[in-house]
């Protein structure tokens, strides 16, 4: 009577592989000469475990000992041949893959991190391929072993790359790698140090998110492949170093790491590659510049908003949204903007935080549902810059005769999360909205992006902007929209900018046509209002004083003359005596109407 083992032996030799037998949930074979032994079926006992010897059977085993090896095993290794699962505790995991060895690899070549063994090959030893043997962590389970033999072993060329490359993935997966700086500069590694196809390397990062954020947070093939193009743009790339520093691992051990996927240059020790440039051929001829014409300045809208990266601010429910869905709409239409002329071209609006009702709503509201439209594009489906934003828009420019405008409501929706190892907010800002920055420069484009203001105290009121100074440092123009912090208080836009005279607008919101209309110089009309108020106010206290004080004024309208109001209100009368619109009364600090006793 054939037992199970003998029965399995005997399945093994007629496949033309050869055996050892071994000692019961064992992998030891008492023969000190079992390599060179050729065994018969009659050598395998009842309760035998059974090996396959590897070099005379002219077989490779990979064998993975690690959960993240077996997983990335399954993506990236040959299946099409002869494998080997392991059962443990229920659980069926195919751990073995077995090739057709051509004696190019090191045998038990195992590889570890840390004093985990992630896998191993080996050409020259055994490998049990049945019976049960003690788990390495708990000798008390025992793992059976399934023969899965329905494929022929294959000759795979590569495979050792393939082993290294699923190594490399397993000791990735042990440091904080997210899915967006610090994948970023992982692709830069891979495209500078292997030669990878763009879908090796979407496939690799994918991999390692899914096994880093499971939650499924940003882990999606379509993202990666905006973030490989991001990286095939010709720009100088992250090395090891900058991958390194941003995950907290030791540089010398990436670099190790690179070497087993690639090759790695001995001089790349720095972030970005080194280039020699002669300043004396590249400086600029100034009689040579002077001389020549160059095109002149573009413009959304004539005077205030030029060519280039320009910023929108405003507090929360200043109508931010609303204002720049109507420039869009102006630029788009060749319609007047707030009193100033619009430059007619192609336009394009990302709103961010709006839902199609909403914007289907403001825009009937608007009254432009029957115009020419713009290209009105929602969060859902725009990337991060720097994650493929900047590959997007400039499809988007060449696609267009005459790209004119873009807005992007707001600059926080298209920001991606940043390491706290990734420098200071103001290099940040700087390394996010480089690129944005060129290609409206390049393009003689203007690019507007919305953001909000910062609660804290500033003397500089553009200070108040969210964010770094970065910010301010890339943009070429800044606005800043003011609806007022009252229902009679005056609306305003402010603009400082490279190419534009500082301005600051009075506007008047119109509930009905949900926009601004243009009033004309802020300063101006305060002064005109203010001085109306003060003479309208001194026209009725002249019948019960003769000489007027501010704080009569103040009293007049309700308000204390400490108050802000009050405050103002003096002011304004100081610089009416001095411009002899008042006259100085009797006592210090009153004052007379000058036509007192004309008729106003």
């Amino acid at each position: 009577m054939i037992t199970r083992a003998r029965a399995f032996a005997k399945k093994i030799i007629d496949q033309g592989y050869n055996i050892v037998p071994l000692f019961p949930y064992s992998k030891n074979n008492q023969d000190a000469n079992w390599q060179n032994r050729r065994y018969s079926l009659d050598s395998v006992l009842d309760d035998s475990n059974v090996g396959i010897n590897l070099l005379q059977s002219n077989l490779l085993d990979v064998d993975l000992d690690s959960t993240l090896a077996i997983i990335f095993g399954l993506r990236w290794l040959p299946s099409n041949t002869l494998k080997l699962a392991r059962v443990v505790n229920g659980k069926r995991e195919i751990t073995h893959y077995f090739y057709l060895n051509n004696q190019s690899l090191k045998d038990n070549d195992i590889k570890k991190f840390r004093d985990e063994t992630i896998l191993e090959y080996r050409c020259n030893g055994q490998t049990v391929v049945y019976g049960e043997t003690p788990y390495k962590d708990d000798s008390s389970i025992m793992q059976s072993r399934i023969w899965v033999d329905e494929q022929k072993p294959i000759f795979v060329n590569n495979l050792q790359k393939i082993v290294n490359k699923i190594y490399v993935a397993c000791v990735l997966c042990s440091f904080d790698v997210g899915m967006n700086q610090s994948a970023l500069k992982l692709d830069s590694c891979l495209m500078r140090y292997t030669d990878w196809t763009d879908d090796e390397r979407a496939d690799f990062l994918l991999a390692i998110g899914e096994q880093t954020r499971p939650d499924g947070r940003d882990t999606n093939l379509k993202k990666m492949y905006r973030l490989v193009k991001s990286n095939n743009q010709e720009r100088k790339n992250a090395g090891y170093i900058s991958f390194a520093n941003h995950v907290g691992a030791d540089p010398k051990e990436l670099k190790k790491l690179f070497k087993l996927i690639g090759s790695v240059p001995s001089s790349d020790d720095y972030e970005k590659t080194k280039s020699i440039v002669d300043f004396n051929s590249v400086s600029l001829d100034m009689p040579t510049l002077i001389k020549t014409e160059l095109p002149p300045m573009k413009w959304a809208v004539g005077g205030i908003l030029p060519e280039g990266f320009i910023c929108l601010a405003g507090r929360p429910k200043a109508m931010k949204s609303w204002t720049a869905l109507k420039m869009i709409y102006c630029v788009q239409n060749g319609l007047d903007f707030l009193g100033h002329k619009t430059v007619q071209g192609d336009a394009i609006y990302f709103g961010l935080e709006d839902s199609k009702r909403r914007i289907k709503d403001r825009v009937q509201k608007l009254g432009f549902s029957q115009m020419k439209q713009p290209q009105i594009v929602l969060g859902g489906d725009v990337p991060y810059l720097t994650f493929g934003f900047e590959e997007c828009l400039e499809n988007w420019i060449k696609s267009k005769e005459n790209p004119r405008l873009v807005v992007i409501d707001t600059l926080a929706r298209i920001k991606p999360r940043v390491s706290k190892n990734s420098g200071t907010a103001y290099d940040s800002d700087n390394l996010l909205m480089n690129g944005i920055q060129k290609i409206a420069v390049q393009n003689n484009l203007t690019i507007v992006f919305i953001t909000h203001l910062s609660k804290a105290t500033q003397d500089y009121s553009f200070d108040k902007i969210q964010g770094s100074v970065g910010i301010q440092g890339m943009t070429d123009a800044m606005w800043m929209l003011d609806r007022g912090d009252g229902a009679n208080s005056k609306a305003s836009l402010k603009g400082r900018g490279r190419d534009i005279l500082d301005f600051e607008y009075a506007l008047n919101w119109d509930n009905e046509t949900m926009s601004y209309t243009f009033e004309g110089n802020l300063v101006e009309i305060n002064k005109h209002e203010n001085r109306q108020e003060i003479l309208i106010a001194m026209k009725e206290l002249h019948n019960e004083l003769k000489e007027i004080r501010p704080k009569d004024v103040a009293k007049y309208y309700g308000v204390t003359s400490n108050s802000k109001d009050g405050r103002r209100m003096s002011r304004t009368m100081q610089r009416m005596a001095e411009q002899f619109e008042l006259s100085k009364g009797s006592k210090y600090g009153t004052y007379i109407k000058r036509d007192i006793g004309s008729k106003l």
